[in-house]
């Protein structure tokens, strides 16, 4: 009988530790919203949230691409960078250029605000092509650039940011690096 009740007690304890267990996982949940809440990302986007960003650095005859997946994970931010050069290339692939990961109060890396001053840009048509593209879950912002002057802009501006990020700017993803001066 005392096993029995013991037995009892050991099940109870299991039963109420797998609900209580259960109830915590149901209650975390983000609350980040891409279109309200990207000036701001660093701060605000959870460990549960995913921001993707695709980007077109073709120009004329050169087509490249990349890809940036942006998660959080408690006080620091992950980029992981994948490129596609496919304008001399019959088989392009993505690569992995880089991965990084800053402080949340990071202050170099002003992706958002380069996005903020780029606001004359957004592109509310789904079925035009883009520039730029932010996406979190179901939220999209698209960028459209018009003109060779401008879209030659945008990307410098782009790869002004971006090389604040990954300043070994390998492979010349971000422009090619001037070279050094001789004293």
């Amino acid at each position: 009988m005392k096993i029995l009740i013991k037995i009892s007690i050991i099940i109870l304890t299991l039963v109420s530790c797998g609900k209580e267990t259960e109830e915590k996982t149901q209650l975390v949940e983000s609350n980040f919203k891409l279109k309200q809440d990207f000036t701001d990302f660093k701060r605000k986007m959870t460990k549960l949230d995913t921001i993707k960003v695709w980007f077109n650095h073709s120009v004329c005859t050169y087509q490249a691409y990349e890809q940036l997946e942006i998660t959080k994970n408690s006080n620091l931010i992950r980029i992981k960078s994948e490129f596609m050069e496919s304008t001399f290339n019959d088989n392009p692939k993505w690569k992995v250029i880089y991965n990084r990961e800053i402080p949340i109060t990071d202050t170099i890396w002003k992706f958002e605000k380069f996005v903020d001053q780029n606001k004359q840009w957004q592109n509310y048509d789904i079925n035009s092509n883009g520039t730029l593209y932010v996406v979190n879950k179901k939220d999209t912002i698209r960028y459209s650039v018009s003109g060779l002057v401008d879209l030659n802009k945008f990307i410098s501006e782009y790869h002004t940011v971006m090389r604040k990020l990954y300043p070994e700017n390998r492979e010349n993803v971000y422009g090619i690096n001037e070279p050094k001066k001789i004293k």
